[in-house]
């Protein structure tokens, strides 16, 4: 039997809206997830929970849309935020503990204001998803879901600390009817890892990062350049930057004319570009440092040949358990990808011929890159299925699939086009 969806209330710690209520835009399933439910619930109610970085806004924000249009917008005042501030020289990615007792707060604040009733709860984060089964057991909601991205077993260096992360992990997914993964590896992690019982558990759905378009379209195959690569991502020890670098030099013995396109920051960049120098690849790396516009990101992958992904096998990298978003959006551009077996989707590159998982090694890259791009009819056989995977990769797909296995209809509700997004068109 299929269930009727008419109420959905979404609790994040992500910005969606900024004090003035417009939308802010970033790389997270919020604003997404409040897009879809807006096509196909009467109701939605979204309540925000920012953490304090600078220019963010931080305090409870609580905004209710009826039929796709914006009905309220509720704010805490002063007097009810100033003892949960966070001065801005302190400001940063830390976890605060007087501001998870704010969200337990501010989670029944958002219910109560008016009291009623709705048919999903979703919780993007443990504390968040704990809220949301206590709201159950009130008989607020009807059924709730824990959304989990940013996941590891060794999320935290302090030991006390991390236990406290494991714990409301394990009891969210205790209190929630249903759990959200990003990637499959978090669930048998759990199991493995951490030795939780999981036959208590909610039940466990793989809800991957997806593509937003952002107004771009996939170039046809005759506008790809197949001696550009491109790397984009945090430089550091995971992202295997490095061994790009030295695989470049025999890369180049084969394919002469290959250049490099650098989007991105870190510790290593320094070391990197000397080495780069050193290796005679000056003109052939191009370093665009830290690049904020998305559409500058999507632009640099458009028309490349190939994505290059070769994460550091690390033991305990969290992108052993992590949806890589640059992966996401390689897919999303029509990119073929070059990664490792760190990342969970590797599998999909691996199953769907997406591009080629290799070891962690130059000699691995320089392989795997040269063989691709000196056979047209194999690298444009595996750029297809890029292509016919970037559809299955849109939020609108995702989420339609995930409610479908939950038992609702994702058909979008029947009212007029412009009153579907409202604000949000």
């Amino acid at each position: 039997m299929v269930k009727r969806l008419d109420s959905v209330f979404i609790a994040t710690c992500s910005d969606i809206l900024d004090e003035s209520g417009e939308r802010i835009r970033h790389n997270s399933p919020a604003w997404p997830m409040l897009d879809y439910f807006s096509k196909r619930c009467r109701t939605v109610t979204l309540l925000e929970l920012s953490v304090p970085r600078p220019g963010m806004v931080c305090r409870p924000q609580l905004t209710r849309f009826v039929d796709g249009k914006k009905v309220s917008f509720r704010t805490w005042g002063p007097l009810a935020t100033r003892p949960f501030s966070v001065e801005e020289g302190e400001a940063g990615p830390r976890t605060y503990m007087r501001l998870k007792i704010r969200d337990l707060m501010a989670c029944l604040w958002a219910a109560t204001c008016p009291p009623r009733r709705h048919d999903l709860f979703i919780g993007v984060e443990s504390l968040l998803a704990i809220c949301g089964g206590w709201l159950k057991k009130l008989g607020l909601v009807r059924e709730s879901v824990y959304y989990i991205s940013d996941w590891s077993p060794w999320k935290f260096k302090n030991k006390t600390l991390n236990k406290i992360y494991i714990e409301m992990d394990r009891m969210a997914c205790l209190l929630s009817g249903h759990i959200w993964n990003y990637t499959y590896a978090i669930e048998g992690a759990r199991r493995d890892i951490l030795k939780f019982d999981d036959s208590r558990f909610g039940r466990q759905h793989w809800v991957p990062f997806g593509f937003i378009p952002d107004g771009v379209s996939i170039p046809p195959d005759d506008a790809v350049d197949l001696n550009r690569l491109v790397f984009c991502g945090g430089i550091g020890p995971e992202n295997g930057l490095d061994v790009i670098i030295e695989a470049m030099p025999r890369i180049r013995e084969s394919l002469p004319h290959i250049r490099l396109d650098v989007l991105g920051d870190g510790p290593d960049l320094p070391g990197l570009k000397a080495r780069a120098t050193a290796l005679g690849l000056d003109d052939a790396v191009a370093w665009h440092g830290f690049v904020s516009d998305r559409r500058r990101i999507l632009d640099a992958q458009l028309g490349a040949a190939l994505a290059l992904a070769p994460y550091a096998p690390l033991t305990t990298s969290v992108k052993r358990f992590g949806d890589v978003i640059k992966i996401r959006e390689a897919i999303g551009c029509g990119l073929p990808i070059i990664t490792t077996e760190v990342p969970p989707s590797h599998v999909e590159v691996r199953d769907k011929n997406l591009g080629r998982v290799i070891e962690y090694s130059p000699g691995a890259l320089a392989q795997a890159v040269t063989d691709l791009l000196s056979d047209r009819e194999a690298y444009f056989a595996v750029r297809k299925n890029v292509v016919a995977a970037s559809r299955e990769n849109l939020w609108e797909n995702i989420y339609g699939r995930t409610l479908s296995a939950m038992g609702y209809s994702p058909a979008a509700l029947d009212r007029p086009a412009n009153q579907r997004l409202g604000s949000f068109e």
